[in-house]
């Protein structure tokens, strides 16, 4: 079904936060509310009162009913969906990245196993907040967008192969380590066929660990660092990183 791509209003964004929150008051913070199709029903109310929301200029519909495999696929579709023009990030279009999450929502929250309940987080998944270095890059659909517009299909697929409601350890450990590495077209082509399953798409077990010889941590954080004092990353194919890597990544060779 498609919808006209619309962004809360100021007032629609105190509307959506204060539903989540009379949820998450109920549990602890390390604890996920949970929530029924009534709560759905209520989002779904407030995305499409006129009051709380506006339409976002020139954009082109987007179907709010797609059913997405992973947030790769998410991501895709926002970033072919989206405006070409839209480039700020997501605390500067608190009103628009609130929307989108309110309208996919139910693929945001983990299902229960017994299917009667989804897992409601810390709203900071779902509503951009002020700028900070340890959640800007939390927000589900935004980040799901931006790596795709931003850096491009491989380091999407590095970061994002995983469930739509799922926060990426990937994310958390390598997309805040090191912006060359992030850049780095070579590297991260090599960091996917290394590190993430073949036929899941998921990250290897113990991919991201900190003292793992030739984990993807230490290729981002310390071995890549090592190599571009020395040489031209950027310039460099698939093959000649590999090369390079010292033989603590064997093990990790496609």
């Amino acid at each position: 079904m498609e919808r006209t791509l619309c962004e809360f209003n100021s007032d629609g964004v105190v509307a959506f936060q204060e539903l989540m929150d009379a949820e998450r008051v109920k549990v602890k913070s390390s604890q996920p509310a949970k929530v029924s199709e009534d709560f759905f029903s209520m989002v779904e109310k407030i995305a499409g009162t006129s009051e709380l929301v506006q339409e976002v200029p020139g954009a082109d519909p987007i179907d709010v009913s797609m059913v997405f495999d992973s947030r790769y696929d998410f991501g895709h579709y926002l970033h072919e969906a989206l405006p070409a023009e839209l480039s700020k990030v997501q605390y500067s279009n608190v009103g628009l990245w609130a929307w989108i999450s309110a309208v996919y929502l139910p693929q945001l929250l983990k299902r229960s196993s017994r299917g009667i309940s989804h897992d409601l987080w810390s709203t900071y998944r779902y509503i951009p907040l002020a700028y900070s270095k340890f959640r800007y890059y939390r927000h589900l659909a935004f980040i799901s967008f931006w790596l795709h517009r931003q850096l491009g299909e491989t380091a999407a697929r590095l970061f994002l192969s995983r469930p739509m409601y799922e926060h990426s350890d990937a994310i958390e450990q390598l997309y805040t380590s090191d912006k060359d590495f992030l850049t780095t077209p070579a590297l991260l082509e090599v960091s996917v066929e290394m590190y993430l399953d073949a036929e899941s798409g998921a990250m290897k077990k113990k991919a991201l660990g900190k003292e793992t010889p030739g984990s993807a941590r230490r290729l981002a954080t310390k071995v890549a660092k090592q190599l571009q004092m020395n040489f031209d990353m950027h310039s460099m194919t698939k093959e000649q990183v590999y090369s390079l890597l010292p033989s603590e990544f064997d093990s990790w060779r496609k």
